[in-house]
């Protein structure tokens, strides 16, 4: 009996062994499929998350190629601004030499102007002393005609002389008005 309760004793005690051999593998596999869980769980959240940011990276592709399309429209209009200032730059360059030339212009039109107005004035004086000398010459003209033989006697008489003096006279007073009416040259 000692060998059955010896026998009994070790089937207890490997019973229990078992037993807590057992209960430590359920424990462990309970443990396992927790942990199993939890990854599985972790790997769906996992998947959700790279899911998310494939979508993401779609939307953030797509922005920026619209953003790429954007910038090359503004750096287009930005070309053309450059073009159409340096256009309106010449443009103003252009029209500063215009007003300046047509201000020259203007200043010359200006100076003939005046000029012509002198000499029109100059071509007044000088044909009315023109007409004065033809009136002039006609008086002459017409006493030298009406002189006659006893006046020439008469301004040669020699004791008394005083036709002679009338007519030095007469020819002084000619002289002096064939001299107001000259037209003297100009000076610059």
């Amino acid at each position: 009996m000692a060998a059955v309760s010896l026998l009994v004793t070790t089937a207890n005690a490997d019973d229990a062994r078992l037993k807590e051999a057992l209960r430590t593998l359920t424990l462990r596999l309970r443990s396992a499929e927790t942990e199993r869980n939890n990854l599985l769980s972790d790997k769906a959240q996992l998947e959700q998350e790279k899911k998310t940011l494939t979508a993401k990276v779609d939307t953030l592709n797509k922005q920026a190629a619209a953003d790429k399309e954007q910038l090359d429209a503004v750096m287009a209009k930005m070309k053309e601004l450059d073009d159409a200032r340096e256009s309106l730059a010449k443009w103003k360059a252009a029209y500063e030499q215009l007003t300046t030339t047509a201000q020259k212009s203007e200043a010359e039109r200006a100076k003939l102007a005046s000029e012509s107005v002198m000499l029109k004035r100059k071509v007044e004086d000088r044909e009315r002393k023109n007409l004065e000398l033809f009136k002039l010459a006609n008086e002459i003209l017409t006493r030298y005609e009406k002189f006659g033989l006893g006046e020439a006697l008469a301004a040669k008489e020699p004791f008394a002389g005083i036709t002679r003096v009338k007519l030095e006279n007469l020819v002084q007073d000619y002289q002096d008005k064939i001299a107001d009416q000259r037209v003297k040259p100009e000076r610059k």
